[in-house]
C-alpha cells in the first residue's frame, strides 16, 4: 500500500493541497508552481527555486516535502531522505511521507555502492563488479540515440540524463516498484520514472533480452515527457518509443513477423485493444500477447500519424500536448490532423486494414524467464519443448552426443524436429551436432530458419556466428556476434570469437576491446 501511495504521489504531487492556514513566505501558488515544474521534469529550475524558498523558510513542512521530491528527481537520494525527514519533524507524520522516506532509503541501499560513469550526455550508475562490461555498449547506444533524436525531434537536453542499471530483480524491484510478474508476464525490463532511465541487467534473465534497444526505448520515453510536459497518453508513449527504439542501430522497423501475426490475428478476431484500455500502463494488461499487441497497435498509430502529417506533424502533436491544459492527445491530434479522436481511431483502423496483414506462423511472442537458482538455458530449453515425444528424442540425442555418437544424435534430433517442427531448442541442438560433424552448410540452413522463428534468441546468433567463422564469412560472423551482445553480453566465448573476426577484418582496436571484455568475464 505504501508503494501504491508513493506511486500515485509521484505522478500528482501537491495539486490537492488546500491553501495554507498560516502566514508564510511560501504561498500555495509557489508550491503549485514547484509541483508543476516537477511534473514536467523541469528539475533543475524547480530545485533552484526550492532552495531559494528554503533559505527563507527552512521549516515549512510542505516545502520540505516537495523539495525532497525534487532532490530525488535530481538523483540526490541522501538529500531527498534528509529533506523528507525534516518535513516529518516539522509537521505531521503521514503514510505518504513515511512511504517516500522508505523508498529513498531503499534506493540508497541499492545504488549507494554503484560506480558512476560519465559520457557527454549521460550519467550512468551500475554495479561495476557484475555489470561493468555493459558500460561501453551502453554509452555507445545512448550517445547514438541522443544524436539521432536530436536531429529528428530537435530534442537535446542540456543536463546529463541519468541512467541506472540494476544487476538483479530484487534491486530493480526496490528502485522501480516493478515486480517479478511485471517482468515475466509483461516483459517490463525498463522504466522511465523519477527523471531517469532504469534498466534490469540482461544477466538476470535466462536468455537475456534486447537490452540496448530497451535503453534506447526508455530514452524515447524521457524525450516524450520533456517534449509534451508529461501530458502524453500511454499509447503515444509506447507507440513512439517502440517505433524508434532500433533507429540508433539502423535496425529493423517495428513491424516484425511477431507483430504482423499479432495484428493480423487481432483484426480477424475483431479484438484490437482500445487505446483507453492501455492506461495507466501496458504492465496492467493480462498477458505477453496483449502487451505486445498493444505495442504493435501503438507503433502503427505513430506510423499512421507520420504518414498523414510527416515528422513535422508528429513534432507539432507533441508541442500541442505540451501547451494543452489537460493530459491526452485528442486536442493535439485535432489540431494537426483536423479530426477528433474517435475519427482518428477509425482512420487508423482503416490504415491498418489496408496493410492486408496475414498470419504466417512461426515467430511468436517471447516470454522472459528470470534466473532462479540453478536455472540455465539448457534446462529451460528442454522445458520449452512442448511435445513429450520430441522432448524424449531430444534428450536421447543429448545423451548420444555426450558419448561421442554425434551421427546418431543427429538422427534423434531430426526425429524430434519432425514431432515439433518449429522448436528452437531442437533446431539449436541439431545445428550444434551438424557443426561438430563439419557439416557447416547444413547447420547454416537450420540456423537461418531458426533466426526467422526466433529473432531474439542468443544461442541462434551465437551458433550463426560460429558457423560463419568456420566458413570464413567474417562480415556475417561479425553481425551475428554483435546480435548476441545486444541480447546477452555475458558469454565470454562470443567476445573471444568476435575478437578473432574483428582481427580478420583488420579492426585491431575493436578486437582488443573484445579481448578485454573476454578477460574480464573469465576472471570472475
Amino acid at each position: 500500500m505504501k508503494r501504491l501511495l508513493l506511486f500515485i504521489f509521484s505522478l500528482f504531487p501537491f495539486f490537492f493541497y488546500p491553501p495554507l492556514l498560516f502566514a508564510q513566505t511560501v504561498s500555495p501558488e509557489n508550491l503549485r508552481d514547484l509541483a508543476l515544474k516537477l511534473e514536467k521534469w523541469e528539475v533543475e529550475e524547480a530545485w533552484s527555486e526550492a532552495k531559494g524558498h528554503l533559505a527563507r523558510e527552512p521549516k515549512n513542512s510542505r516545502l520540505l516535502e516537495i523539495a525532497a521530491q525534487i532532490a530525488f528527481h535530481r538523483g540526490d537520494y541522501p538529500e531527498a531522505l534528509r529533506l523528507m525527514r525534516a518535513s516529518i519533524e516539522a509537521g505531521e507524520e503521514d503514510e505518504r511521507k513515511k512511504g517516500f522516506a522508505l523508498f529513498a532509503e531503499e534506493t540508497i541501499g541499492v545504488v549507494g555502492s554503484y560506480a558512476r560513469f560519465e559520457s557527454p550526455h549521460f550519467s550512468i550508475l551500475l554495479d561495476e563488479k557484475q555489470d561493468g562490461v555493459l558500460k561501453d555498449y551502453l554509452i555507445d547506444t545512448l550517445e547514438k540515440t541522443y544524436e539521432v533524436m536530436a536531429r529528428q525531434y530537435a530534442f537535446a537536453p542540456k543536463e546529463k540524463v541519468r541512467v541506472e542499471i540494476f544487476p538483479d530483480t530484487k534491486a530493480f524491484y526496490y528502485a522501480s516498484t516493478l515486480s517479478a510478474r511485471d517482468i515475466e508476464v509483461t516483459g517490463a525490463v525498463g522504466l522511465t520514472q523519477f527523471n531517469k532511465l532504469m534498466l534490469l541487467s540482461p544477466r538476470s534473465l535466462v536468455y537475456g533480452y534486447r537490452w540496448l534497444d530497451a535503453i534506447s526505448h526508455e530514452y524515447l520515453h524521457y524525450l516524450i515527457v520533456r517534449q509534451t510536459a508529461n501530458k502524453a497518453p500511454i499509447w503515444f508513449h509506447e507507440g513512439l518509443s517502440k517505433y524508434e527504439e532500433t533507429r540508433w542501430r539502423e535496425g529493423p522497423p517495428y513491424l516484425s513477423t511477431t507483430y504482423r501475426n499479432l495484428l493480423a490475428r487481432a483484426q480477424t478476431a475483431n479484438r484490437l485493444i482500445p487505446f483507453e484500455k492501455m492506461e495507466p500502463s501496458l504492465v496492467k494488461l493480462e498477458n505477453p500477447e496483449d502487451v505486445h499487441l498493444a505495442y504493435a497497435q501503438a507503433a502503427s498509430a505513430i506510423e499512421f500519424i507520420i504518414g498523414k502529417a510527416g515528422y513535422e506533424g508528429l513534432r507539432e502533436v507533441m508541442s500541442l500536448m505540451s501547451a494543452s491544459a489537460s493530459r491526452g492527445a485528442g486536442d493535439a491530434l485535432r489540431g494537426v490532423l483536423k479530426v477528433g479522436f474517435t475519427r482518428f481511431e477509425q482512420e487508423w483502423k482503416e490504415f491498418l486494414a489496408a496493410k492486408g496483414l496475414k498470419e504466417t506462423g512461426g515467430a511468436g511472442v517471447r516470454h522472459y524467464k528470470i534466473k532462479e537458482g540453478k536455472a540455465n538455458e539448457e534446462t529451460v530449453d528442454m522445458e520449452e519443448i512442448k511435445s513429450l515425444v520430441a522432448r524424449n528424442r531430444a534428450h536421447l540425442g543429448d545423451l548420444l552426443k555426450e558419448r561421442g555418437r554425434v551421427g546418431a544424435a543427429v538422427t534423434e534430433y531430426r526425429r524430434a524436429l519432425n514431432e515439433n517442427r518449429e522448436s528452437i531448442p531442437i533446431i539449436n541442438r541439431l545445428a550444434s551436432a551438424l557443426m561438430l560433424m563439419g557439416r557447416h552448410g547444413e547447420a547454416l540452413e537450420m540456423l537461418l530458419r531458426a533466426k526467422e522463428l526466433a529473432p531474439d534468441h542468443p544461442t541462434v546468433f551465437t551458433q550463426l556466428g560460429q558457423t560463419y567463422l568456420k566458413l570464413e564469412n567474417f562480415k556475417e560472423a561479425k553481425e551475428a556476434f554483435q546480435e548476441v551482445i545486444q541480447v546477452n553480453p555475458f558469454d565470454p566465448e562470443v567476445h573471444r570469437d568476435l575478437a578473432l573476426v574483428q582481427e580478420a577484418l583488420g579492426d585491431k582496436e575493436s578486437a582488443q576491446r573484445e579481448r578485454e571484455v573476454f578477460r574480464k568475464l573469465t576472471q570472475r
